[in-house]
């Protein structure tokens, strides 16, 4: 895509941008987070205490600044407190006190920079001048252990353009989200059980690309994940309903969806546990919601 269709392609996309459309653009972090029990919602402790972790972290890539892992752990860290408190929150405060919503939102843009420019720099270590190449396109032969990186990455991408809601500066790099994770599905396509699979669902979910066939792809991927998931990670539940029922306006579909999430034993595959409290608690809060969601 050069420039100038890169430019249209945004402005195409902010005459159709919506709020519902930016909350399926965090589908990266929702979908499989290591959320420890205490960064669940409403946890005022860990709002408090997590941070203090970051500072450790910062020290440790000043000190180390090649080691590719601390970058790593630091970004995990800090996209996922952003989304999994403090987006959280911004949410479900938009229609009751917008101004303390949008404080949230900030602070998680914040943090979502930082973690992008981390990865940035860890994947830099191995591959000279990664941005560029990423923008450019360029043919890159990643490896399994990169795919880690190239997640994670598009996740504090797609948390920033949700986080400034759509700011045109975070918006350019719409089409980077999609080549980071076509790669990654390159080298193992069904990396923790579907985690990618379940991510490209949403991002033709939210294709403008004109792409007549979007839907239908995210739907085929929505299958692929459910199967490689065993139908345990909740995330691609709630995703087809917030994105999919809703927009079709079938309530009976956005509640069996929903109904699915919420019945998921958490206990049955551990590497979904925190992610799968996460979407669960999202999917009672939208049940909540039906009535403003649909109009008929």
């Amino acid at each position: 895509m050069n420039y100038v269709h890169l430019i249209q392609y945004m402005n195409d996309f902010l005459k159709k941008f919506t709020y519902k459309t930016l909350l399926t653009l965090t589908f990266i972090i929702l979908n499989s987070c290591a959320v420890n029990n205490k960064m669940m919602i409403g946890s005022e402790v860990a709002e408090i205490a997590l941070p203090l972790s970051f500072e450790s972290q910062k020290r440790k890539i000043q000190k180390n600044p090649n080691n590719q892992l601390f970058y790593l752990n630091a970004s995990k860290s800090r996209i996922t407190y952003a989304y999994g408190i403090l987006m959280e929150k911004g949410d479900r405060l938009m229609y009751s006190d917008y101004y303390k919503s949008r404080n949230y939102y900030s602070k998680s843009l914040d943090l979502f920079v930082i973690s992008r420019n981390y990865l940035f720099n860890a994947l830099e270590v191995k591959y000279e001048n990664f941005p560029q190449r990423m923008r450019n396109r360029e043919e890159i032969n990643f490896e399994k252990e990169d795919i880690d990186y190239l997640y994670w990455l598009s996740g504090s991408l797609a948390g920033a353009i949700q986080a400034s809601q759509g700011d045109p500066q975070y918006l350019i790099d719409l089409p980077n989200i999609k080549w980071l994770l076509e790669n990654a599905i390159a080298v193992d396509p069904n990396w923790q059980n579907g985690t990618l699979s379940a991510a490209m669902m949403s991002v033709y979910l939210n294709d403008l690309s004109g792409d007549k066939n979007a839907q239908k792809k995210a739907l085929s991927y929505f299958d692929l994940a459910e199967k490689q998931s065993n139908g345990l990670n909740a995330s691609i539940y709630v995703t087809l309903a917030e994105n999919y029922a809703v927009s079709k306006q079938n309530k009976q579909l956005f509640i069996e969806l929903l109904d699915k999430a919420i019945n998921i034993d958490v206990n049955r595959d551990k590497s979904l546990k925190q992610s799968n409290k996460l979407s669960q608690s999202r999917a009672k809060w939208l049940k909540s919601r039906v009535d403003d969601l649909f109009y008929m």
